[in-house]
């Protein structure tokens, strides 16, 4: 039987094409040190490991972008007033997570509800009791007990949470976090292994910090059944009501 490893990097190099000798991963990565049990409770959060092709291997390049991002928005690769094009943003973005392994949260995300109550775990989104993040949201004080209409500060208490509760249990693997899903591991891991994210079309959060550490916000998802080409910058606090989040593990 083959391993998680072996399956995903089986699955990367026929869907980009590569041949054996395909280095995926960076020479430093190494695959995260997780018990039985770990690996027991990371799964209770639908946590699953993907490798994240190497800049060498899979460079984030016109033929990539043409592919992953064929519904992007118009101007995609402009410059924005004040701010670097989409395209920028991806490809500064990804660099810093290719010839990684990283955990990516694979919860269902739902539709929209009437009075914004959906919840995570299910295509229709009526049932709390199916998102796995529910207990944290609560200590979080996210009081609609949704994973939307909330900001950038309650998000990152909740993930301080999260983070401090799992060191503290010892599920975090060696060297990594909880965060948000960077917008371009969402893209690639929902395109070759989760079209089931393109069924629904709710938005979800992803950020990127610039060298200073300020994080810049965005709207992600699917302008269609198997497409996540959407991206759009959080600017406005209302901005921030359709968004939802999936969690992810990265190296610190």
């Amino acid at each position: 039987m083959r391993s998680w490893m072996e399956e995903r990097a089986l699955r990367l190099r026929e869907v980009f094409s590569l041949s054996p000798e395909a280095k995926l991963l960076a020479g430093e990565a190494v695959e995260p040190e997780t018990s039985v049990e770990t690996a027991e409770q990371l799964a209770f959060f639908n946590m699953e490991w993907h490798i994240i092709p190497s800049a060498e291997s899979v460079p984030m390049n016109e033929e990539y972008l043409e592919r992953f991002y064929g519904m992007a928005p118009q101007g995609f690769a402009e410059p924005r007033e004040h701010s670097p094009s989409f395209r920028d943003v991806l490809v500064s973005g990804h660099r810093k997570h290719q010839g990684r392994i990283v955990g990516v949260e694979t919860t269902q995300k739902p539709r929209y509800l009437p009075g914004n109550r959906q919840f995570y775990g299910t295509p229709y989104g009526f049932d709390a009791t199916r998102d796995p993040f529910t207990f944290y949201l609560g200590r979080a004080n996210m009081t609609n007990g949704t994973r939307y209409d909330h900001n950038y500060l309650s998000l990152r208490e909740f993930l301080d949470i999260v983070n401090e509760d799992w060191r503290a249990r010892r599920l975090l693997p060696k060297g990594y976090r909880l965060t948000i899903c960077p917008p371009a591991i969402f893209n690639l891991i929902g395109t070759i292994f989760h079209p089931e994210w393109s069924e629904t079309e709710s938005l979800e959060l992803g950020f990127y910090r610039d060298e200073a550490g300020n994080a810049t916000c965005y709207g992600v998802g699917s302008n269609r059944a198997n497409d996540f080409s959407y991206i759009s910058e959080v600017e406005l606090e209302t901005d921030w009501t359709l968004l939802g989040f999936r969690t992810a593990l990265v190296p610190e």
